[in-house]
């Protein structure tokens, strides 16, 4: 008769031995090839890790490059008013100059105000109502019916407010104690944005809207004076309007549909408010080296927090007597990074045009291997020679080909290590994602081997314990021939014994 031996253990049942624990200690012992696989991948993630960030700071980097590249980078301005309600703005390049601006229009939308509505105790509308439903009239063609649910105002109220696309808000005003003014305004300003008419609606119309519709004349003539049948004026629809002089001398008239010109000069807007209405503000714009400055510490920054993270990442550390290393970097040694660190104080510390050095314009470099920018330095070299600065540290923002300043050396250390940024738009092309996809290689490798270990080790698992559940049998027959032999030997006369 054959015994089938079970895979699983029951511990003690026989030999009294804790046998899952001598199979996971002899699973543990087999685990070490797994164990420095899994320590291989750690590794290796943490060396992706290291390469991602100064892979990110030099892509920082190249962008405060491109930046200084920009022409507009070179001419910065501010421009000032002398007056609270109108504001100024600048974008990108505007040149110096200085002019005067009257506000003798805000812009506005137009608003129109009901006759008198008497209202009950619910609210209803009891007083004769001959302009519901209405049509509100766009400029451009489009309208919308006004066709509230019930006959309360507040149906009203909403039935305008609900129109989708309008523009339009309405409020209902109590003048007395029982009766309303039906306000609606425009919510966009101008005489296009901010203009519209109220007219009859066609006999039995329901709410709808429309680019065209079918609708009869206006109620009275809301350009009227209040008190008609239907709405009358209370506000226009206004274009902003201002005057323009310099020197005395007058130089135009502008107009537009918001209370924002833009681009009254290249590069400059101009934002005005009713309460500038009939005031002159000056209005000056000036040059702003601090600007460039800023730009170019910027980049400055860029390159320092690139050299700190390599040196951060390479560090040597300490050597123990084990010959363990404490301290020290995930790449030390790197041989890659160490080149694109010596690369950017390279860039730096060589000199500009064949002669001139970065130090001219504040930039240099210092005995720990870090950049310093004096901004005095630099703003006092720009006013003597703008042109001159902007030839040291970025030629190509002005036009100038064959040369290479500050700016493109960095950039062209930061192309070799994360790709041109401008053509690839993500970090795909460089030294630096080569590194990575190696690492990312290493840990797919590693991970597909750390899976036939664990089919291994689980094969192994299960051989021990078909061992010992073996064991066991046998020790239990081992047991039972033992406990028969004893009871034969009990069984016979005492004399047989002796």
């Amino acid at each position: 008769m054959s015994t089938t031996v079970s895979s699983s253990t029951v511990d003690g049942l026989i030999s009294g031995l804790d046998t899952s624990s001598i199979v996971n200690q002899l699973i543990a012992v087999d685990s070490s090839v797994k164990t420095r696989l899994q320590s291989g991948v750690s590794a290796a993630q943490l060396k992706v890790t290291a390469y991602q960030s100064v892979n990110a700071k030099m892509a920082a980097l190249q962008t405060a490059a491109d930046n200084l590249q920009k022409a507009t980078a070179w001419s910065p301005a501010t421009a000032t008013s002398s007056q609270e309600g109108v504001s100024v703005a600048t974008t990108g390049s505007v040149l110096p100059g200085a002019f005067s601006v009257t506000v003798t229009q805000a812009a506005s939308g137009r608003s129109v105000t009901s006759s008198a509505l008497t209202t009950d105790s619910t609210g209803k509308i009891t007083s004769s109502l001959p302009h519901v439903p209405f049509d509100i009239v766009k400029p451009d063609g489009s309208y919308v019916t006004i066709a509230p649910t019930s006959g309360t105002l507040s149906a009203v109220v909403d039935a305008v407010n609900k129109a989708e696309g309008m523009g339009l808000r309405a409020v209902a005003i109590r003048v007395s104690s029982n009766e309303y003014r039906l306000q609606i305004t425009s919510t966009g300003t101008g005489s296009s944005g901010g203009d519209f008419k109220v007219v009859k609606a066609a006999n039995g119309a329901t709410a709808t809207s429309g680019a065209a519709g079918t609708y009869g004349t206006a109620y009275g003539s809301i350009d009227e004076t209040a008190g008609n049948a239907g709405f009358a004026q209370g506000v226009p629809a206004a274009d902003a309007r201002i005057e323009l002089t310099a020197g005395g001398v007058s130089l135009g008239t502008l107009t537009s549909g918001s209370n924002t010109f833009g681009d009254v000069v290249p590069g400059l807007s101009i934002t005005v408010s009713e309460a500038a209405k009939g005031k002159t503000s000056s209005i000056t714009v000036a040059s702003d080296p601090k600007a460039v400055a800023s730009s170019v510490k910027a980049l400055v920054d860029a390159a320092n927090a690139v050299l700190s993270d390599i040196a951060l990442q390479t560090r040597a550390g300490v050597t123990n007597a084990n010959g363990s290393v404490t301290g020290g970097g995930v790449l030390r040694g790197d041989s890659t990074l160490r080149s694109l660190q010596q690369q950017v104080m390279s860039a730096v510390t060589t000199a500009l045009g064949g002669t001139r050095s970065a130090a001219e314009v504040g930039v240099q470099s210092t005995r720990e291997g870090a950049l310093t920018f004096t901004e005095s330095t630099f703003l006092s070299a720009h006013a003597k020679d703008p042109a001159a600065v902007q030839k040291l540290v970025s030629p190509a923002s002005a036009g100038i080909t064959g040369v290479e300043g500050l700016a493109e050396r960095l950039r062209a250390v930061t192309v070799t290590a994360v790709g041109d940024l401008k053509l690839t738009g993500a970090s795909t092309d460089g030294i630096l994602r080569s590194a990575v996809t190696g690492q990312e290689s290493t840990i797919k490798d590693l991970t597909a081997r750390i899976a036939e270990q664990d089919q291994r080790l689980a094969q192994k698992k299960v051989r021990y314990q078909k061992y010992y559940a073996a064991l066991e049998v046998q020790l239990g027959k081992l047991q039972s021939q033992s406990s028969w032999l004893a009871g034969q030997l009990g069984s016979l006369p005492s004399y047989s014994r002796d």
